[in-house]
């Protein structure tokens, strides 16, 4: 091929190496007998690195929020500590389903089926491959920006103030115990922020990229034209058939897709709706001016956070946006002009692309942009009851 179609996911397919949520090229490949010990090596570095940095250090936040007798300082843990339960659930799903997630890639890039060619097609694959890094960009600013801000502030007040507040068996506020503590978070919090934010991206670009090839498959449908060469009418059935088996193909990778992005999906819906719930209850808390970095902290969390909604529901919904138009590209092809077989096997084409496709989180909500509606309407509404409880005058 002349260029790289997946150029976007090469920078996503190296934070997840780093982070121990892709498999590694042995685990996936090898057939010989020392495969299944190489896996299981493998599973064992990523989960002792996990243990010690993820579940560790969720666990000690839930106890944390749980031993809590005060509210608000229940919620300064609690908005945080969803965060993390999600990403938990997300580590598990990258362990079980990577390999799903590198079959599509690598077929993505070796296929002559999914080749772009040159023209409007390479122009369309360009534009919207460098919309998503800049996307990658700001999503990765925001979610990694408010570190700096947090930890300044803890070093600021110290021996006072933790940047995260988390359970631990000792007293943390002698100074070296509180250096050590500081120094593990310090670690722990932007790998977790890395492996949170990448595992969000390679979902929302393996979406994209089904978008596109649906996109890519509905510019060609629309040009399809006999010519007044002899065997016109063989070389027109070759190219529908052969675009016929490409939407099969991409419906196939589309049900795979969902089946990676169903069950984490489902979990950040049912928590985000509570973490932004939260986040506008403590911003409303906070004095800029007493605060400004822990505010300017909160501000860019609480959009991080709506980001990550809105993301997996803007692809989302061009998978569903593109294939809806497709009978109609298909339509727009010189039809009229073909002969009555080939009439017939359009017309039986467009009556099969009548059928929507449609990505599922947990089989339950439909990933498009009512969801992203529901969540920000959900979160107002909980916002709400919690102030009336607790402000009743």
């Amino acid at each position: 091929m002349g260029s790289d179609n997946i150029k976007g996911s090469r920078a996503l397919v190296r934070n997840l190496k780093f982070c121990r949520l892709w498999p590694h090229r042995s685990s996936v490949s090898s057939t010989s007998t020392s495969a299944p010990r190489s896996r299981l090596v493998e599973l064992i570095k990523s989960f002792t690195l996990h243990f010690f940095v993820t579940f560790a250090f969720t666990a000690m936040m839930w106890i944390e929020a749980i031993s809590s007798e005060d509210f608000e300082h229940c919620t300064d843990v609690l908005f945080i500590t969803l965060t993390m339960t999600s990403l938990v659930a997300k580590i598990f799903n990258n362990w079980h389903h990577a390999k799903i997630a590198r079959e599509l890639l690598e077929e993505w890039s070796d296929s002559p089926q999914f080749e772009v060619r040159s023209g409007p097609e390479r122009d369309m694959w360009e534009r919207e491959q460098l919309h998503f890094s800049r996307v990658a960009l700001l999503y990765s600013f925001c979610s990694l920006g408010v570190v700096p801000c947090i930890f300044v502030s803890a070093a600021y007040n110290y021996p006072n103030e933790l940047p995260f507040l988390v359970w631990v068996p000792f007293d943390w506020q002698k100074p070296a115990k509180f250096w050590c503590l500081y120094a593990y978070q310090l670690f722990a919090v932007p790998f977790t922020c890395l492996s949170n934010l990448t595992s969000d991206l390679l979902n929302c670009y393996l979406m994209l990229y089904i978008s596109l090839c649906l996109k890519m498959l509905g510019m060609r449908l629309a040009v399809l034209a006999p010519t007044e060469h002899r065997d016109s009418e063989r070389q027109l059935r070759v190219q529908l058939l052969e675009l016929i088996g490409l939407h099969r193909r991409v419906k196939a990778q589309a049900e795979k897709i969902q089946i990676f992005i169903s069950k984490s999906t489902l979990i950040q819906i049912l928590l985000s709706s509570i973490i932004l719930c939260l986040s506008i209850y403590r911003m409303q808390m906070l004095n800029v001016f007493q605060a400004p970095s822990i505010f300017l902290a909160m501000a860019e969390y609480l959009f991080a956070m709506t980001m990550q909604i809105y993301l997996p529901s803007i692809y989302g919904n061009d998978v569903t946006h593109n294939a809806d138009r497709l009978p109609t590209a298909l339509y727009s092809c010189s039809w009229p002009d073909m002969s009555k077989p080939m009439r017939r096997l359009i017309l039986c084409f467009m009556i099969y692309l009548n059928r929507p496709l449609v990505l599922r989180a947990g089989g339950f909500f439909e990933v498009g942009l009512p969801l992203f509606t529901k969540v920000q309407l959900s979160s107002c509404v909980r916002y709400r009851s919690i102030h009336i409880i607790y402000y009743r005058p």
